[in-house]
């Protein structure tokens, strides 16, 4: 491990750290370093961090970067997975920092435009916002969003916004529920406020979870379109998918949604979501769509048999801790599921167009 105490050398901007995590990818991390090392906004500090990958990666990664001031390298004993991997880095490095206003996260298969760090500090500073999320573009189809934030629908799922669409539809900011963490900017303070990433998930949903936290504690989340990164979409995701990473996330929207909603907002999305669910089983059934089905049973009886006492607990230590806006603020906050779930019904079963983890099954499947 290489250590370093960045301090603020700085009158005008703030040092922004950045956490980049390394797993199996090295070829990636080179370039989305040389990206970073290209930023025009120059009070920075990089933390990357290794996450006991194989082969040579932590031996370049110290001949490449161990010289600079700059960067801080963390080399991990074990795989520790996205969400603890960069809590450890939270508690360690960026938390106990009084000189850290805000933290980037940025994943190592991006490559960010110079003026991507530049543009995430200045909307933070000028829209008072403590998340800012990146204008993510499809690496290889530039044409092509990846994505530019999360919204909620009120029947739990939290998702991301733009992913396929066109380019030239997300030019203007917007508030949004949540930022990919993918390549995003955190105010500091806010951290320390809320808490930092939960540490029920591994790797996926963390940062869902985080932004509707946020929101519903009454902090800002905006999409800044000039924040440009480009992203070599599902490269990490797919060298761990399987039907326990499907579970997961299934098991994560319904952990989410009962430790955050109070009973106000749980009440009112009641009527929703049991005519969603209960319309979800049926066209599962009559549509033989064996796995979700599976998915979907077994994702209930873990939240609502198997770790029901857990949940409860997360629950009334984040209520108990924590006072959340009114529940008509966050149900405004959130949108209604019938349009949005009608075009998914349509995409994925009528057009019988495969989700993105879908499609990486059935590569994994193939191999």
């Amino acid at each position: 491990m290489h250590k370093s105490q960045p301090t603020d050398k700085f009158n005008h901007n703030p040092i922004i750290p950045v956490i980049i995590l390394n797993w199996n990818g090295i070829e990636d991390t080179i370039e989305c370093m040389e990206a970073l090392l290209g930023q025009t906004y120059k009070p920075i500090h990089i933390y990357i961090v290794d996450n006991a990958s194989k082969g040579d990666d932590a031996n370049i990664i110290r001949e490449k970067w161990g010289h600079l001031d700059n960067v801080t390298l963390v080399f991990n004993d074990k795989n520790l997975g996205f969400t603890l991997a960069h809590n450890e880095i939270f508690r360690d490095y960026i938390l106990p920092n009084k000189a850290y206003k805000y933290v980037a996260l940025l994943n190592n298969d991006t490559s960010a435009n110079p003026d991507w760090l530049k543009q995430l500090f200045l909307t933070a500073e000028r829209e008072s916002a403590t998340i800012v999320a990146s204008k993510m573009i499809n690496y290889f189809d530039r044409k092509k969003m990846d994505n530019a934030g999360h919204r909620m629908i009120n029947t739990a799922e939290i998702v991301s916004i733009g992913h396929n669409e066109p380019i030239e539809l997300y030019d203007k900011p917007f508030v949004n529920m949540g930022a990919c963490a993918g390549a995003t900017l955190y105010a500091v303070d806010m951290l320390r406020d809320i808490g930092i990433f939960d540490e029920y998930f591994l790797t996926g949903y963390e940062d869902a979870e985080l932004g509707v936290r946020a929101n519903i504690l009454g902090y800002k989340s905006i999409y800044e379109p000039k924040a440009i990164v480009f992203h070599k979409v599902s490269a990490s995701i797919r060298k761990i998918v399987d039907y326990n990473y499907l579970l997961k996330i299934q098991t994560s929207v319904y952990y989410s949604y009962l430790k955050l909603m109070p009973v106000g907002v749980l009440l009112i999305n009641l009527p929703s979501f049991l005519f969603k669910y209960l319309a979800i089983l049926i066209i599962d059934i009559v549509f033989l769509r064996i796995m979700f089905l599976k998915i979907l049973f077994h994702a209930a009886y873990n939240v609502f048999v198997k770790e029901r006492k857990f949940i409860w607990q997360q629950r009334r230590a984040f209520l108990g801790n924590h006072k959340p806006i009114s529940s008509w603020k966050i149900i405004r906050k959130q949108e209604f599921f019938l349009w949005f779930d009608f075009k998914r019904f349509v995409n994925d079963v009528l057009l019988k167009k495969k989700p993105l983890l879908q499609k990486a099954i059935d590569e994994k499947k193939a191999q």
